[in-house]
């Protein structure tokens, strides 16, 4: 931390050091939350091991993205264990939830422990960046929108990897993202043997299977801003807004689970 002591990875003041975050106005959380983002990501590298890698994968052109992986990641033979996190502004490369990193501790709404557990059991580790869709307003080819990145993710580190088998933890948002990969790269069934969602999230009416642009109220409501949002990606990812089949609903059923919060014991299932 700032002292020069071994950090415990929560956000604290540091006029007072037994304060933490404190409410200052969107304007200064939105800042603290980029800062946080930032710091994270940071020591994805630093701390734990993690390598950056361009998306697309060249490097090339105007914009890329950043993911990162276990380093030598392709020729890895050991099990692939893919995060992805929710929609912004809470979701990015690292993180499930600002809220959490900002209000709670890093080891709550950062990736930091899958990616330590995930080292201990000897697995390979990819963390998605499925929100950078642009840089200072170019596109990012391959990344325009969430759907786009992990399919662009997959073909440029996933597919051609050596990789024993693969995994996916994917929270909020990224769980209907997650599940257009299914439904446009033929082969990822076949080598994904488990996928936990962590509070999957679609825009009602939709479904994990078949999402839906809800009409727009043209006021300029966060709803409405949501409805553009998703008209944007119906565009760039059709498949994802088109029913999924009954062989694919079948297969997300054998290896999927979605996980939600709740006061009964971990592992009792709360819906059918």
């Amino acid at each position: 931390g700032p002292s020069g002591k071994p950090s415990d990875l929560l956000l604290r003041n540091k006029d007072d050091p037994q304060k933490g975050f404190e409410w200052r106005g969107q304007a200064d959380y939105d800042a603290v939350g980029e800062a946080a983002f930032a710091c994270i990501q940071g020591l994805l590298v630093s701390r734990f091991g993690l390598e950056a890698l361009p998306l697309p994968a060249s490097g090339h052109g105007d914009a890329h993205a950043v993911v990162y992986a276990t380093p030598g990641l392709v020729e890895q033979t050991a099990p692939l264990l893919m995060l992805v996190c929710g929609a912004p502004p809470g979701g990015a490369a690292g993180v499930w939830a600002r809220s959490l990193c900002m209000n709670g501790s890093t080891h709550e709404g950062a990736m930091f422990d899958y990616i330590l557990r995930a080292r201990q059991m000897g697995w390979s580790v990819l963390v998605a960046n499925p929100n950078a869709n642009d840089v200072a307003g170019t596109p990012i080819e391959g990344s325009e929108s969430p759907h786009l990145h992990l399919q662009t993710l997959w073909r440029s580190y996933v597919a051609p990897s050596a990789a024993s088998y693969v995994m996916i933890v994917a929270h909020s948002y990224g769980a209907p993202s997650t599940v257009h990969l299914f439904k446009t790269e033929a082969r990822a069934t076949d080598r994904v043997r488990a996928i936990a969602f962590t509070d999957a999230w679609v825009t009602p009416p939709g479904t994990l299977l078949c999402e839906v642009v809800p009409e727009s109220s043209g006021d300029g409501s966060q709803a409405d801003n949501g409805a553009a949002r998703l008209a944007r990606y119906a565009e760039l990812a059709p498949a994802a807004f088109q029913p999924g089949s009954a062989d694919l609903a079948a297969w997300l059923a054998q290896v999927g689970r979605d996980f939600t919060a709740d006061q009964r014991p971990a592992g009792t299932p709360v819906a059918a």
